[in-house]
């Protein structure tokens, strides 16, 4: 087969979120192999690197994102879309966002006669029924992801988890369905950035027992059921830190919670690798991107047992738990917190269980997947 030619289009690829680093982590990888793909998007948001291969085409107009503050939903220009996707004539493509700059690629994949496949990274009817709890919501987004995902010939799905509900919710066949292999930049997060100074800059005791919390401090993240649980277990020593964009309304004013806002970066990679252990209390994530970061920098992760990152996480070194159980939440934490040598096993296992799942095993895996795919859909 001839070398293929990908385009992959996101409404979200210069946010602070799981899925715009993913989509700079592939760019950075097909850039390194050589391979054909280009990223595109419409925003007005500047990236704090350029990428040769990711191509934005500014918006007409943009708004907050309801329910998602810390995104933009924009009315992007159809016809630059258009005329940008025919220049380029990819074999397929890709589409990973459900939004209107998603909408509006996948309406010129048709008038242009070019096959859709597309990556469902986020459960957006969980994800919409945890923030408004209407079931009305919920059956709505489940109607519009039906009609969106239609046209699709292949979804990629970062967790085997999801693979029931695509079938069930949205009528796919198995033979379309195919798993995104995990994967990160394992040289950005990695035990090696560990620095307990960083702790003084913001005012931290680093003496403390810190877990780590990394995303949206928000409700679909089940953020307010870890602060209320915290509050209540009255841990010894310990510190809970919080990074990502704040949308709770609840102030945080207890001592024992520091909340950093955002933070990337090098300074990022300092903080998970400060950190004592990691809490995911989301149900919503199709993977954890965050969990994965925070393994490889050598921290045992507490998971809940809805979502993506239960698949990966085992006992060797984290807990999988009922977020709304306060004795579970209390034990791990307690358990954790002794930093025995139970504790120093789970970090190892944690940081050795991560040296295979690179970005670039990753981005490979799903460029062979594609060309798959392709010969699949020319048969």
């Amino acid at each position: 087969m001839k070398n293929i030619k990908i385009c992959l289009v996101s409404d979200t690829v210069f946010d602070i979120n799981g899925v715009s680093r993913f989509t700079q982590d592939f760019s950075k990888q097909a850039l390194k192999f050589e391979k054909d793909f280009v990223v595109l998007t419409s925003t007005k948001k500047v990236p704090e690197e350029e990428f040769e291969n990711i191509i934005n085409i500014n918006p007409i107009f943009r708004m907050k994102m309801p329910f998602y503050k810390s995104l933009d939903l924009v009315f992007p220009n159809f016809f630059k879309i258009k005329e940008e996707i025919k220049r380029l004539n990819p074999d397929l493509l890709h589409i990973s966002t459900p939004g209107t700059v998603g909408l509006s690629a996948l309406i010129c994949a048709k008038l242009l006669k070019i096959p859709v496949v597309g990556i469902y990274h986020t459960d957006f009817p969980a994800y919409l029924y945890k923030n408004t709890k209407k079931s009305f919501v919920k059956k709505g987004t489940i109607k519009f992801l039906k009609f969106f995902y239609s046209p699709y010939k292949a979804l990629f799905c970062r967790s085997e988890e999801y693979f029931k509900t695509l079938k069930e919710q949205l009528n796919f066949e198995d033979e379309e369905l195919y798993l995104l292999k995990a994967g990160i930049d394992i040289k950005s997060f990695d035990s090696s950035f560990k620095d307990n100074s960083i702790w003084e800059k913001y005012k931290v005791d680093k003496s403390r027992f810190k877990v780590l919390y990394v995303g949206r401090v928000s409700l679909e993240k089940n953020v307010h059921k870890l602060l209320a649980f915290w509050q209540k277990a009255e841990l010894k020593n310990s510190q809970l830190i919080l990074v990502g964009d704040k949308e709770l309304k609840e102030q945080i004013s207890d001592p024992t919670i520091t909340y950093l806002g955002k933070r990337r970066g090098e300074e990022l990679s300092k903080i998970y690798a400060s950190s004592d252990c990691f809490i995911f209390p989301s149900t919503t994530d199709t993977l954890g991107q965050v969990v994965m970061e925070a393994l490889s920098s050598g921290l045992p992760a507490i998971v809940t047992n809805k979502g993506g990152p239960k698949t990966f996480v085992t006992e060797k070194f984290g807990y999988i738990l009922d977020i709304n159980s306060f004795d579970e939440v209390k034990k791990a934490l307690e358990e954790l917190s002794k930093k025995d040598e139970k504790y120093y096993q789970k970090s190892k296992k944690a940081y050795e269980y991560m040296r295979d799942k690179s970005i670039s095993h990753s981005f490979l895996d799903f460029w062979q997947k594609n060309e798959e795919i392709l010969s699949r859909l020319k048969a």
